[in-house]
């Protein structure tokens, strides 16, 4: 009974590794165009983003955003000014330990600016700050 009892209580730690992580998006968006706002166009995320994605004035950065789905977190969407077009996303990805390989756990972070209009943009997605449990805080710029 009692190796029953100590595989049991393995296996419920087991399970619960990782469990109290959350990977926490931060991320501003810089308008570098300087005659013309840009707007949201798509939106594709695990949870909402707060506050909501909104325009973003001529010349001008957006006021902080945050995302956070728990252990993963991504979204995806895509500003626009006249025929210019940026996707960004962004990703925080926890990979659990492996209590019988012996190794830990980790994040990966991901992020990427892709120009999709039919006038070329400079998209850009820097990681410019690492916090705990999965944090990442992010510059997004076009122009």
């Amino acid at each position: 009974m009692k190796s029953l009892t100590v595989v049991a209580a393995f296996a419920v730690s087991a399970l619960g590794m990782g469990s109290a992580h959350a990977a926490t998006l931060t991320f501003t968006v810089q308008n570098k165009i300087t005659t013309s706002a840009i707007t949201t166009s798509y939106f594709n995320g695990c949870g909402s983003v707060i506050p909501a994605l909104s325009s973003v004035a001529a010349n001008s950065t957006s006021g902080v955003h945050q995302t956070d789905c728990g252990q993963n977190s991504a979204v995806a969407f895509d500003y626009t000014s006249g025929s210019k077009t940026c996707r960004f996303y962004m990703s925080s990805l926890w990979t659990p330990p492996n209590p019988i390989l012996g190794t830990s756990g980790y994040w990966t972070p991901s992020g990427s600016a892709t120009s999709r209009g039919s006038t070329t943009a400079t998209c850009k997605t820097t990681l410019v700050g690492l916090g705990s449990n999965g944090s990442y805080t992010w510059a997004l710029s076009m122009q």
